[in-house]
């Protein structure tokens, strides 16, 4: 993920502005990380994420307390690389290594052309199957939920045993409510807040049938038992908003 920026000139849509589901034969293909979202995922997901905003610039400050000088840091499901630019905004010259890792090659070059630093490697990968090495802090923001969720787990266990001691990951997803009341109700709200920031009724309900396939959520209670599962004895929510929620985990 990134944060607002110029558009590439070259963009199919110059002006940067997601207009992907305007018409109703976007409701017929699944949501995937295309040139064709690239091109306008700073403006996608600023719209349609409540607390997007706050989670990269705060998580960025607690991501760069924690790493140590020569550290390393993973950026898992890296997508344009917001999460790395808001955790070098906070590290001013300390050397360290971070690795951003996507599965998506038009998120890479975007990422590539727009974070040029010594510090900072992005790899093409299948987090499923990729080699972890030490790492002091992992940054997993809204990645788990594309996940197949038979696999959620194994990433997870592999994470623990990757991170050092005193590290910790920052996890970052949409979540179900134990009380379906009253997650009806933020489920509702979710969508006042993509038309309040100008999505058209089609936008929504095509966004909505993109998804529904390919982004699986799980509660809070699921997400905590799995990470006591994988090794974490440390669990924090740290943000929420709406059924958006963001946590602190320790070994």
């Amino acid at each position: 993920m990134k944060p607002p920026s110029d558009p590439d000139p070259s963009s199919n849509n110059p002006s940067g502005s997601d207009t992907l589901f305007t018409n109703r034969s976007a409701h017929l293909v699944d949501f995937a990380f295309s040139q064709a979202v690239v091109d306008v995922f700073p403006d996608m997901i600023r719209r349609s994420v409540p607390g997007y905003e706050t989670v990269l610039p705060i998580g960025g400050m607690i991501a760069a307390q924690a790493l140590p000088p020569g550290g390393r840091l993973y950026d898992l499901g890296c997508s344009q690389g917001a999460s790395t630019a808001a955790v070098l905004a906070r590290l001013d010259d300390r050397d360290c290594n971070i690795i951003g890792i996507d599965n998506s090659e038009p998120m890479l070059t975007s990422a590539r052309a727009l974070i040029v630093d010594p510090r900072v490697t992005f790899v093409e990968a299948d987090l499923t199957d990729f080699r972890f090495e030490s790492a002091n802090v992992v940054l997993a923001n809204y990645v788990l939920q594309f996940l197949e969720p038979a696999a959620r787990l194994a990433l997870l266990k592999r994470l623990r045993t990757a991170l050092a001691p005193g590290g910790l990951m920052l996890l970052t997803e949409k979540i179900h409510l134990d009380d379906p009341a009253l997650d009806a109700t933020f489920d509702a709200l979710h969508l006042d807040f993509k038309r309040a920031n100008g999505y058209s009724e089609l936008e929504v309900a095509g966004k909505r049938s993109a998804l529904e396939r390919v982004m699986r959520i799980d509660r809070e209670a699921d997400h905590r038992a799995r990470l006591r599962e994988a090794g974490f004895s440390h669990v924090e929510l740290w943000f929420r908003c709406l059924n958006w929620a963001s946590f602190i985990i320790r070994p």
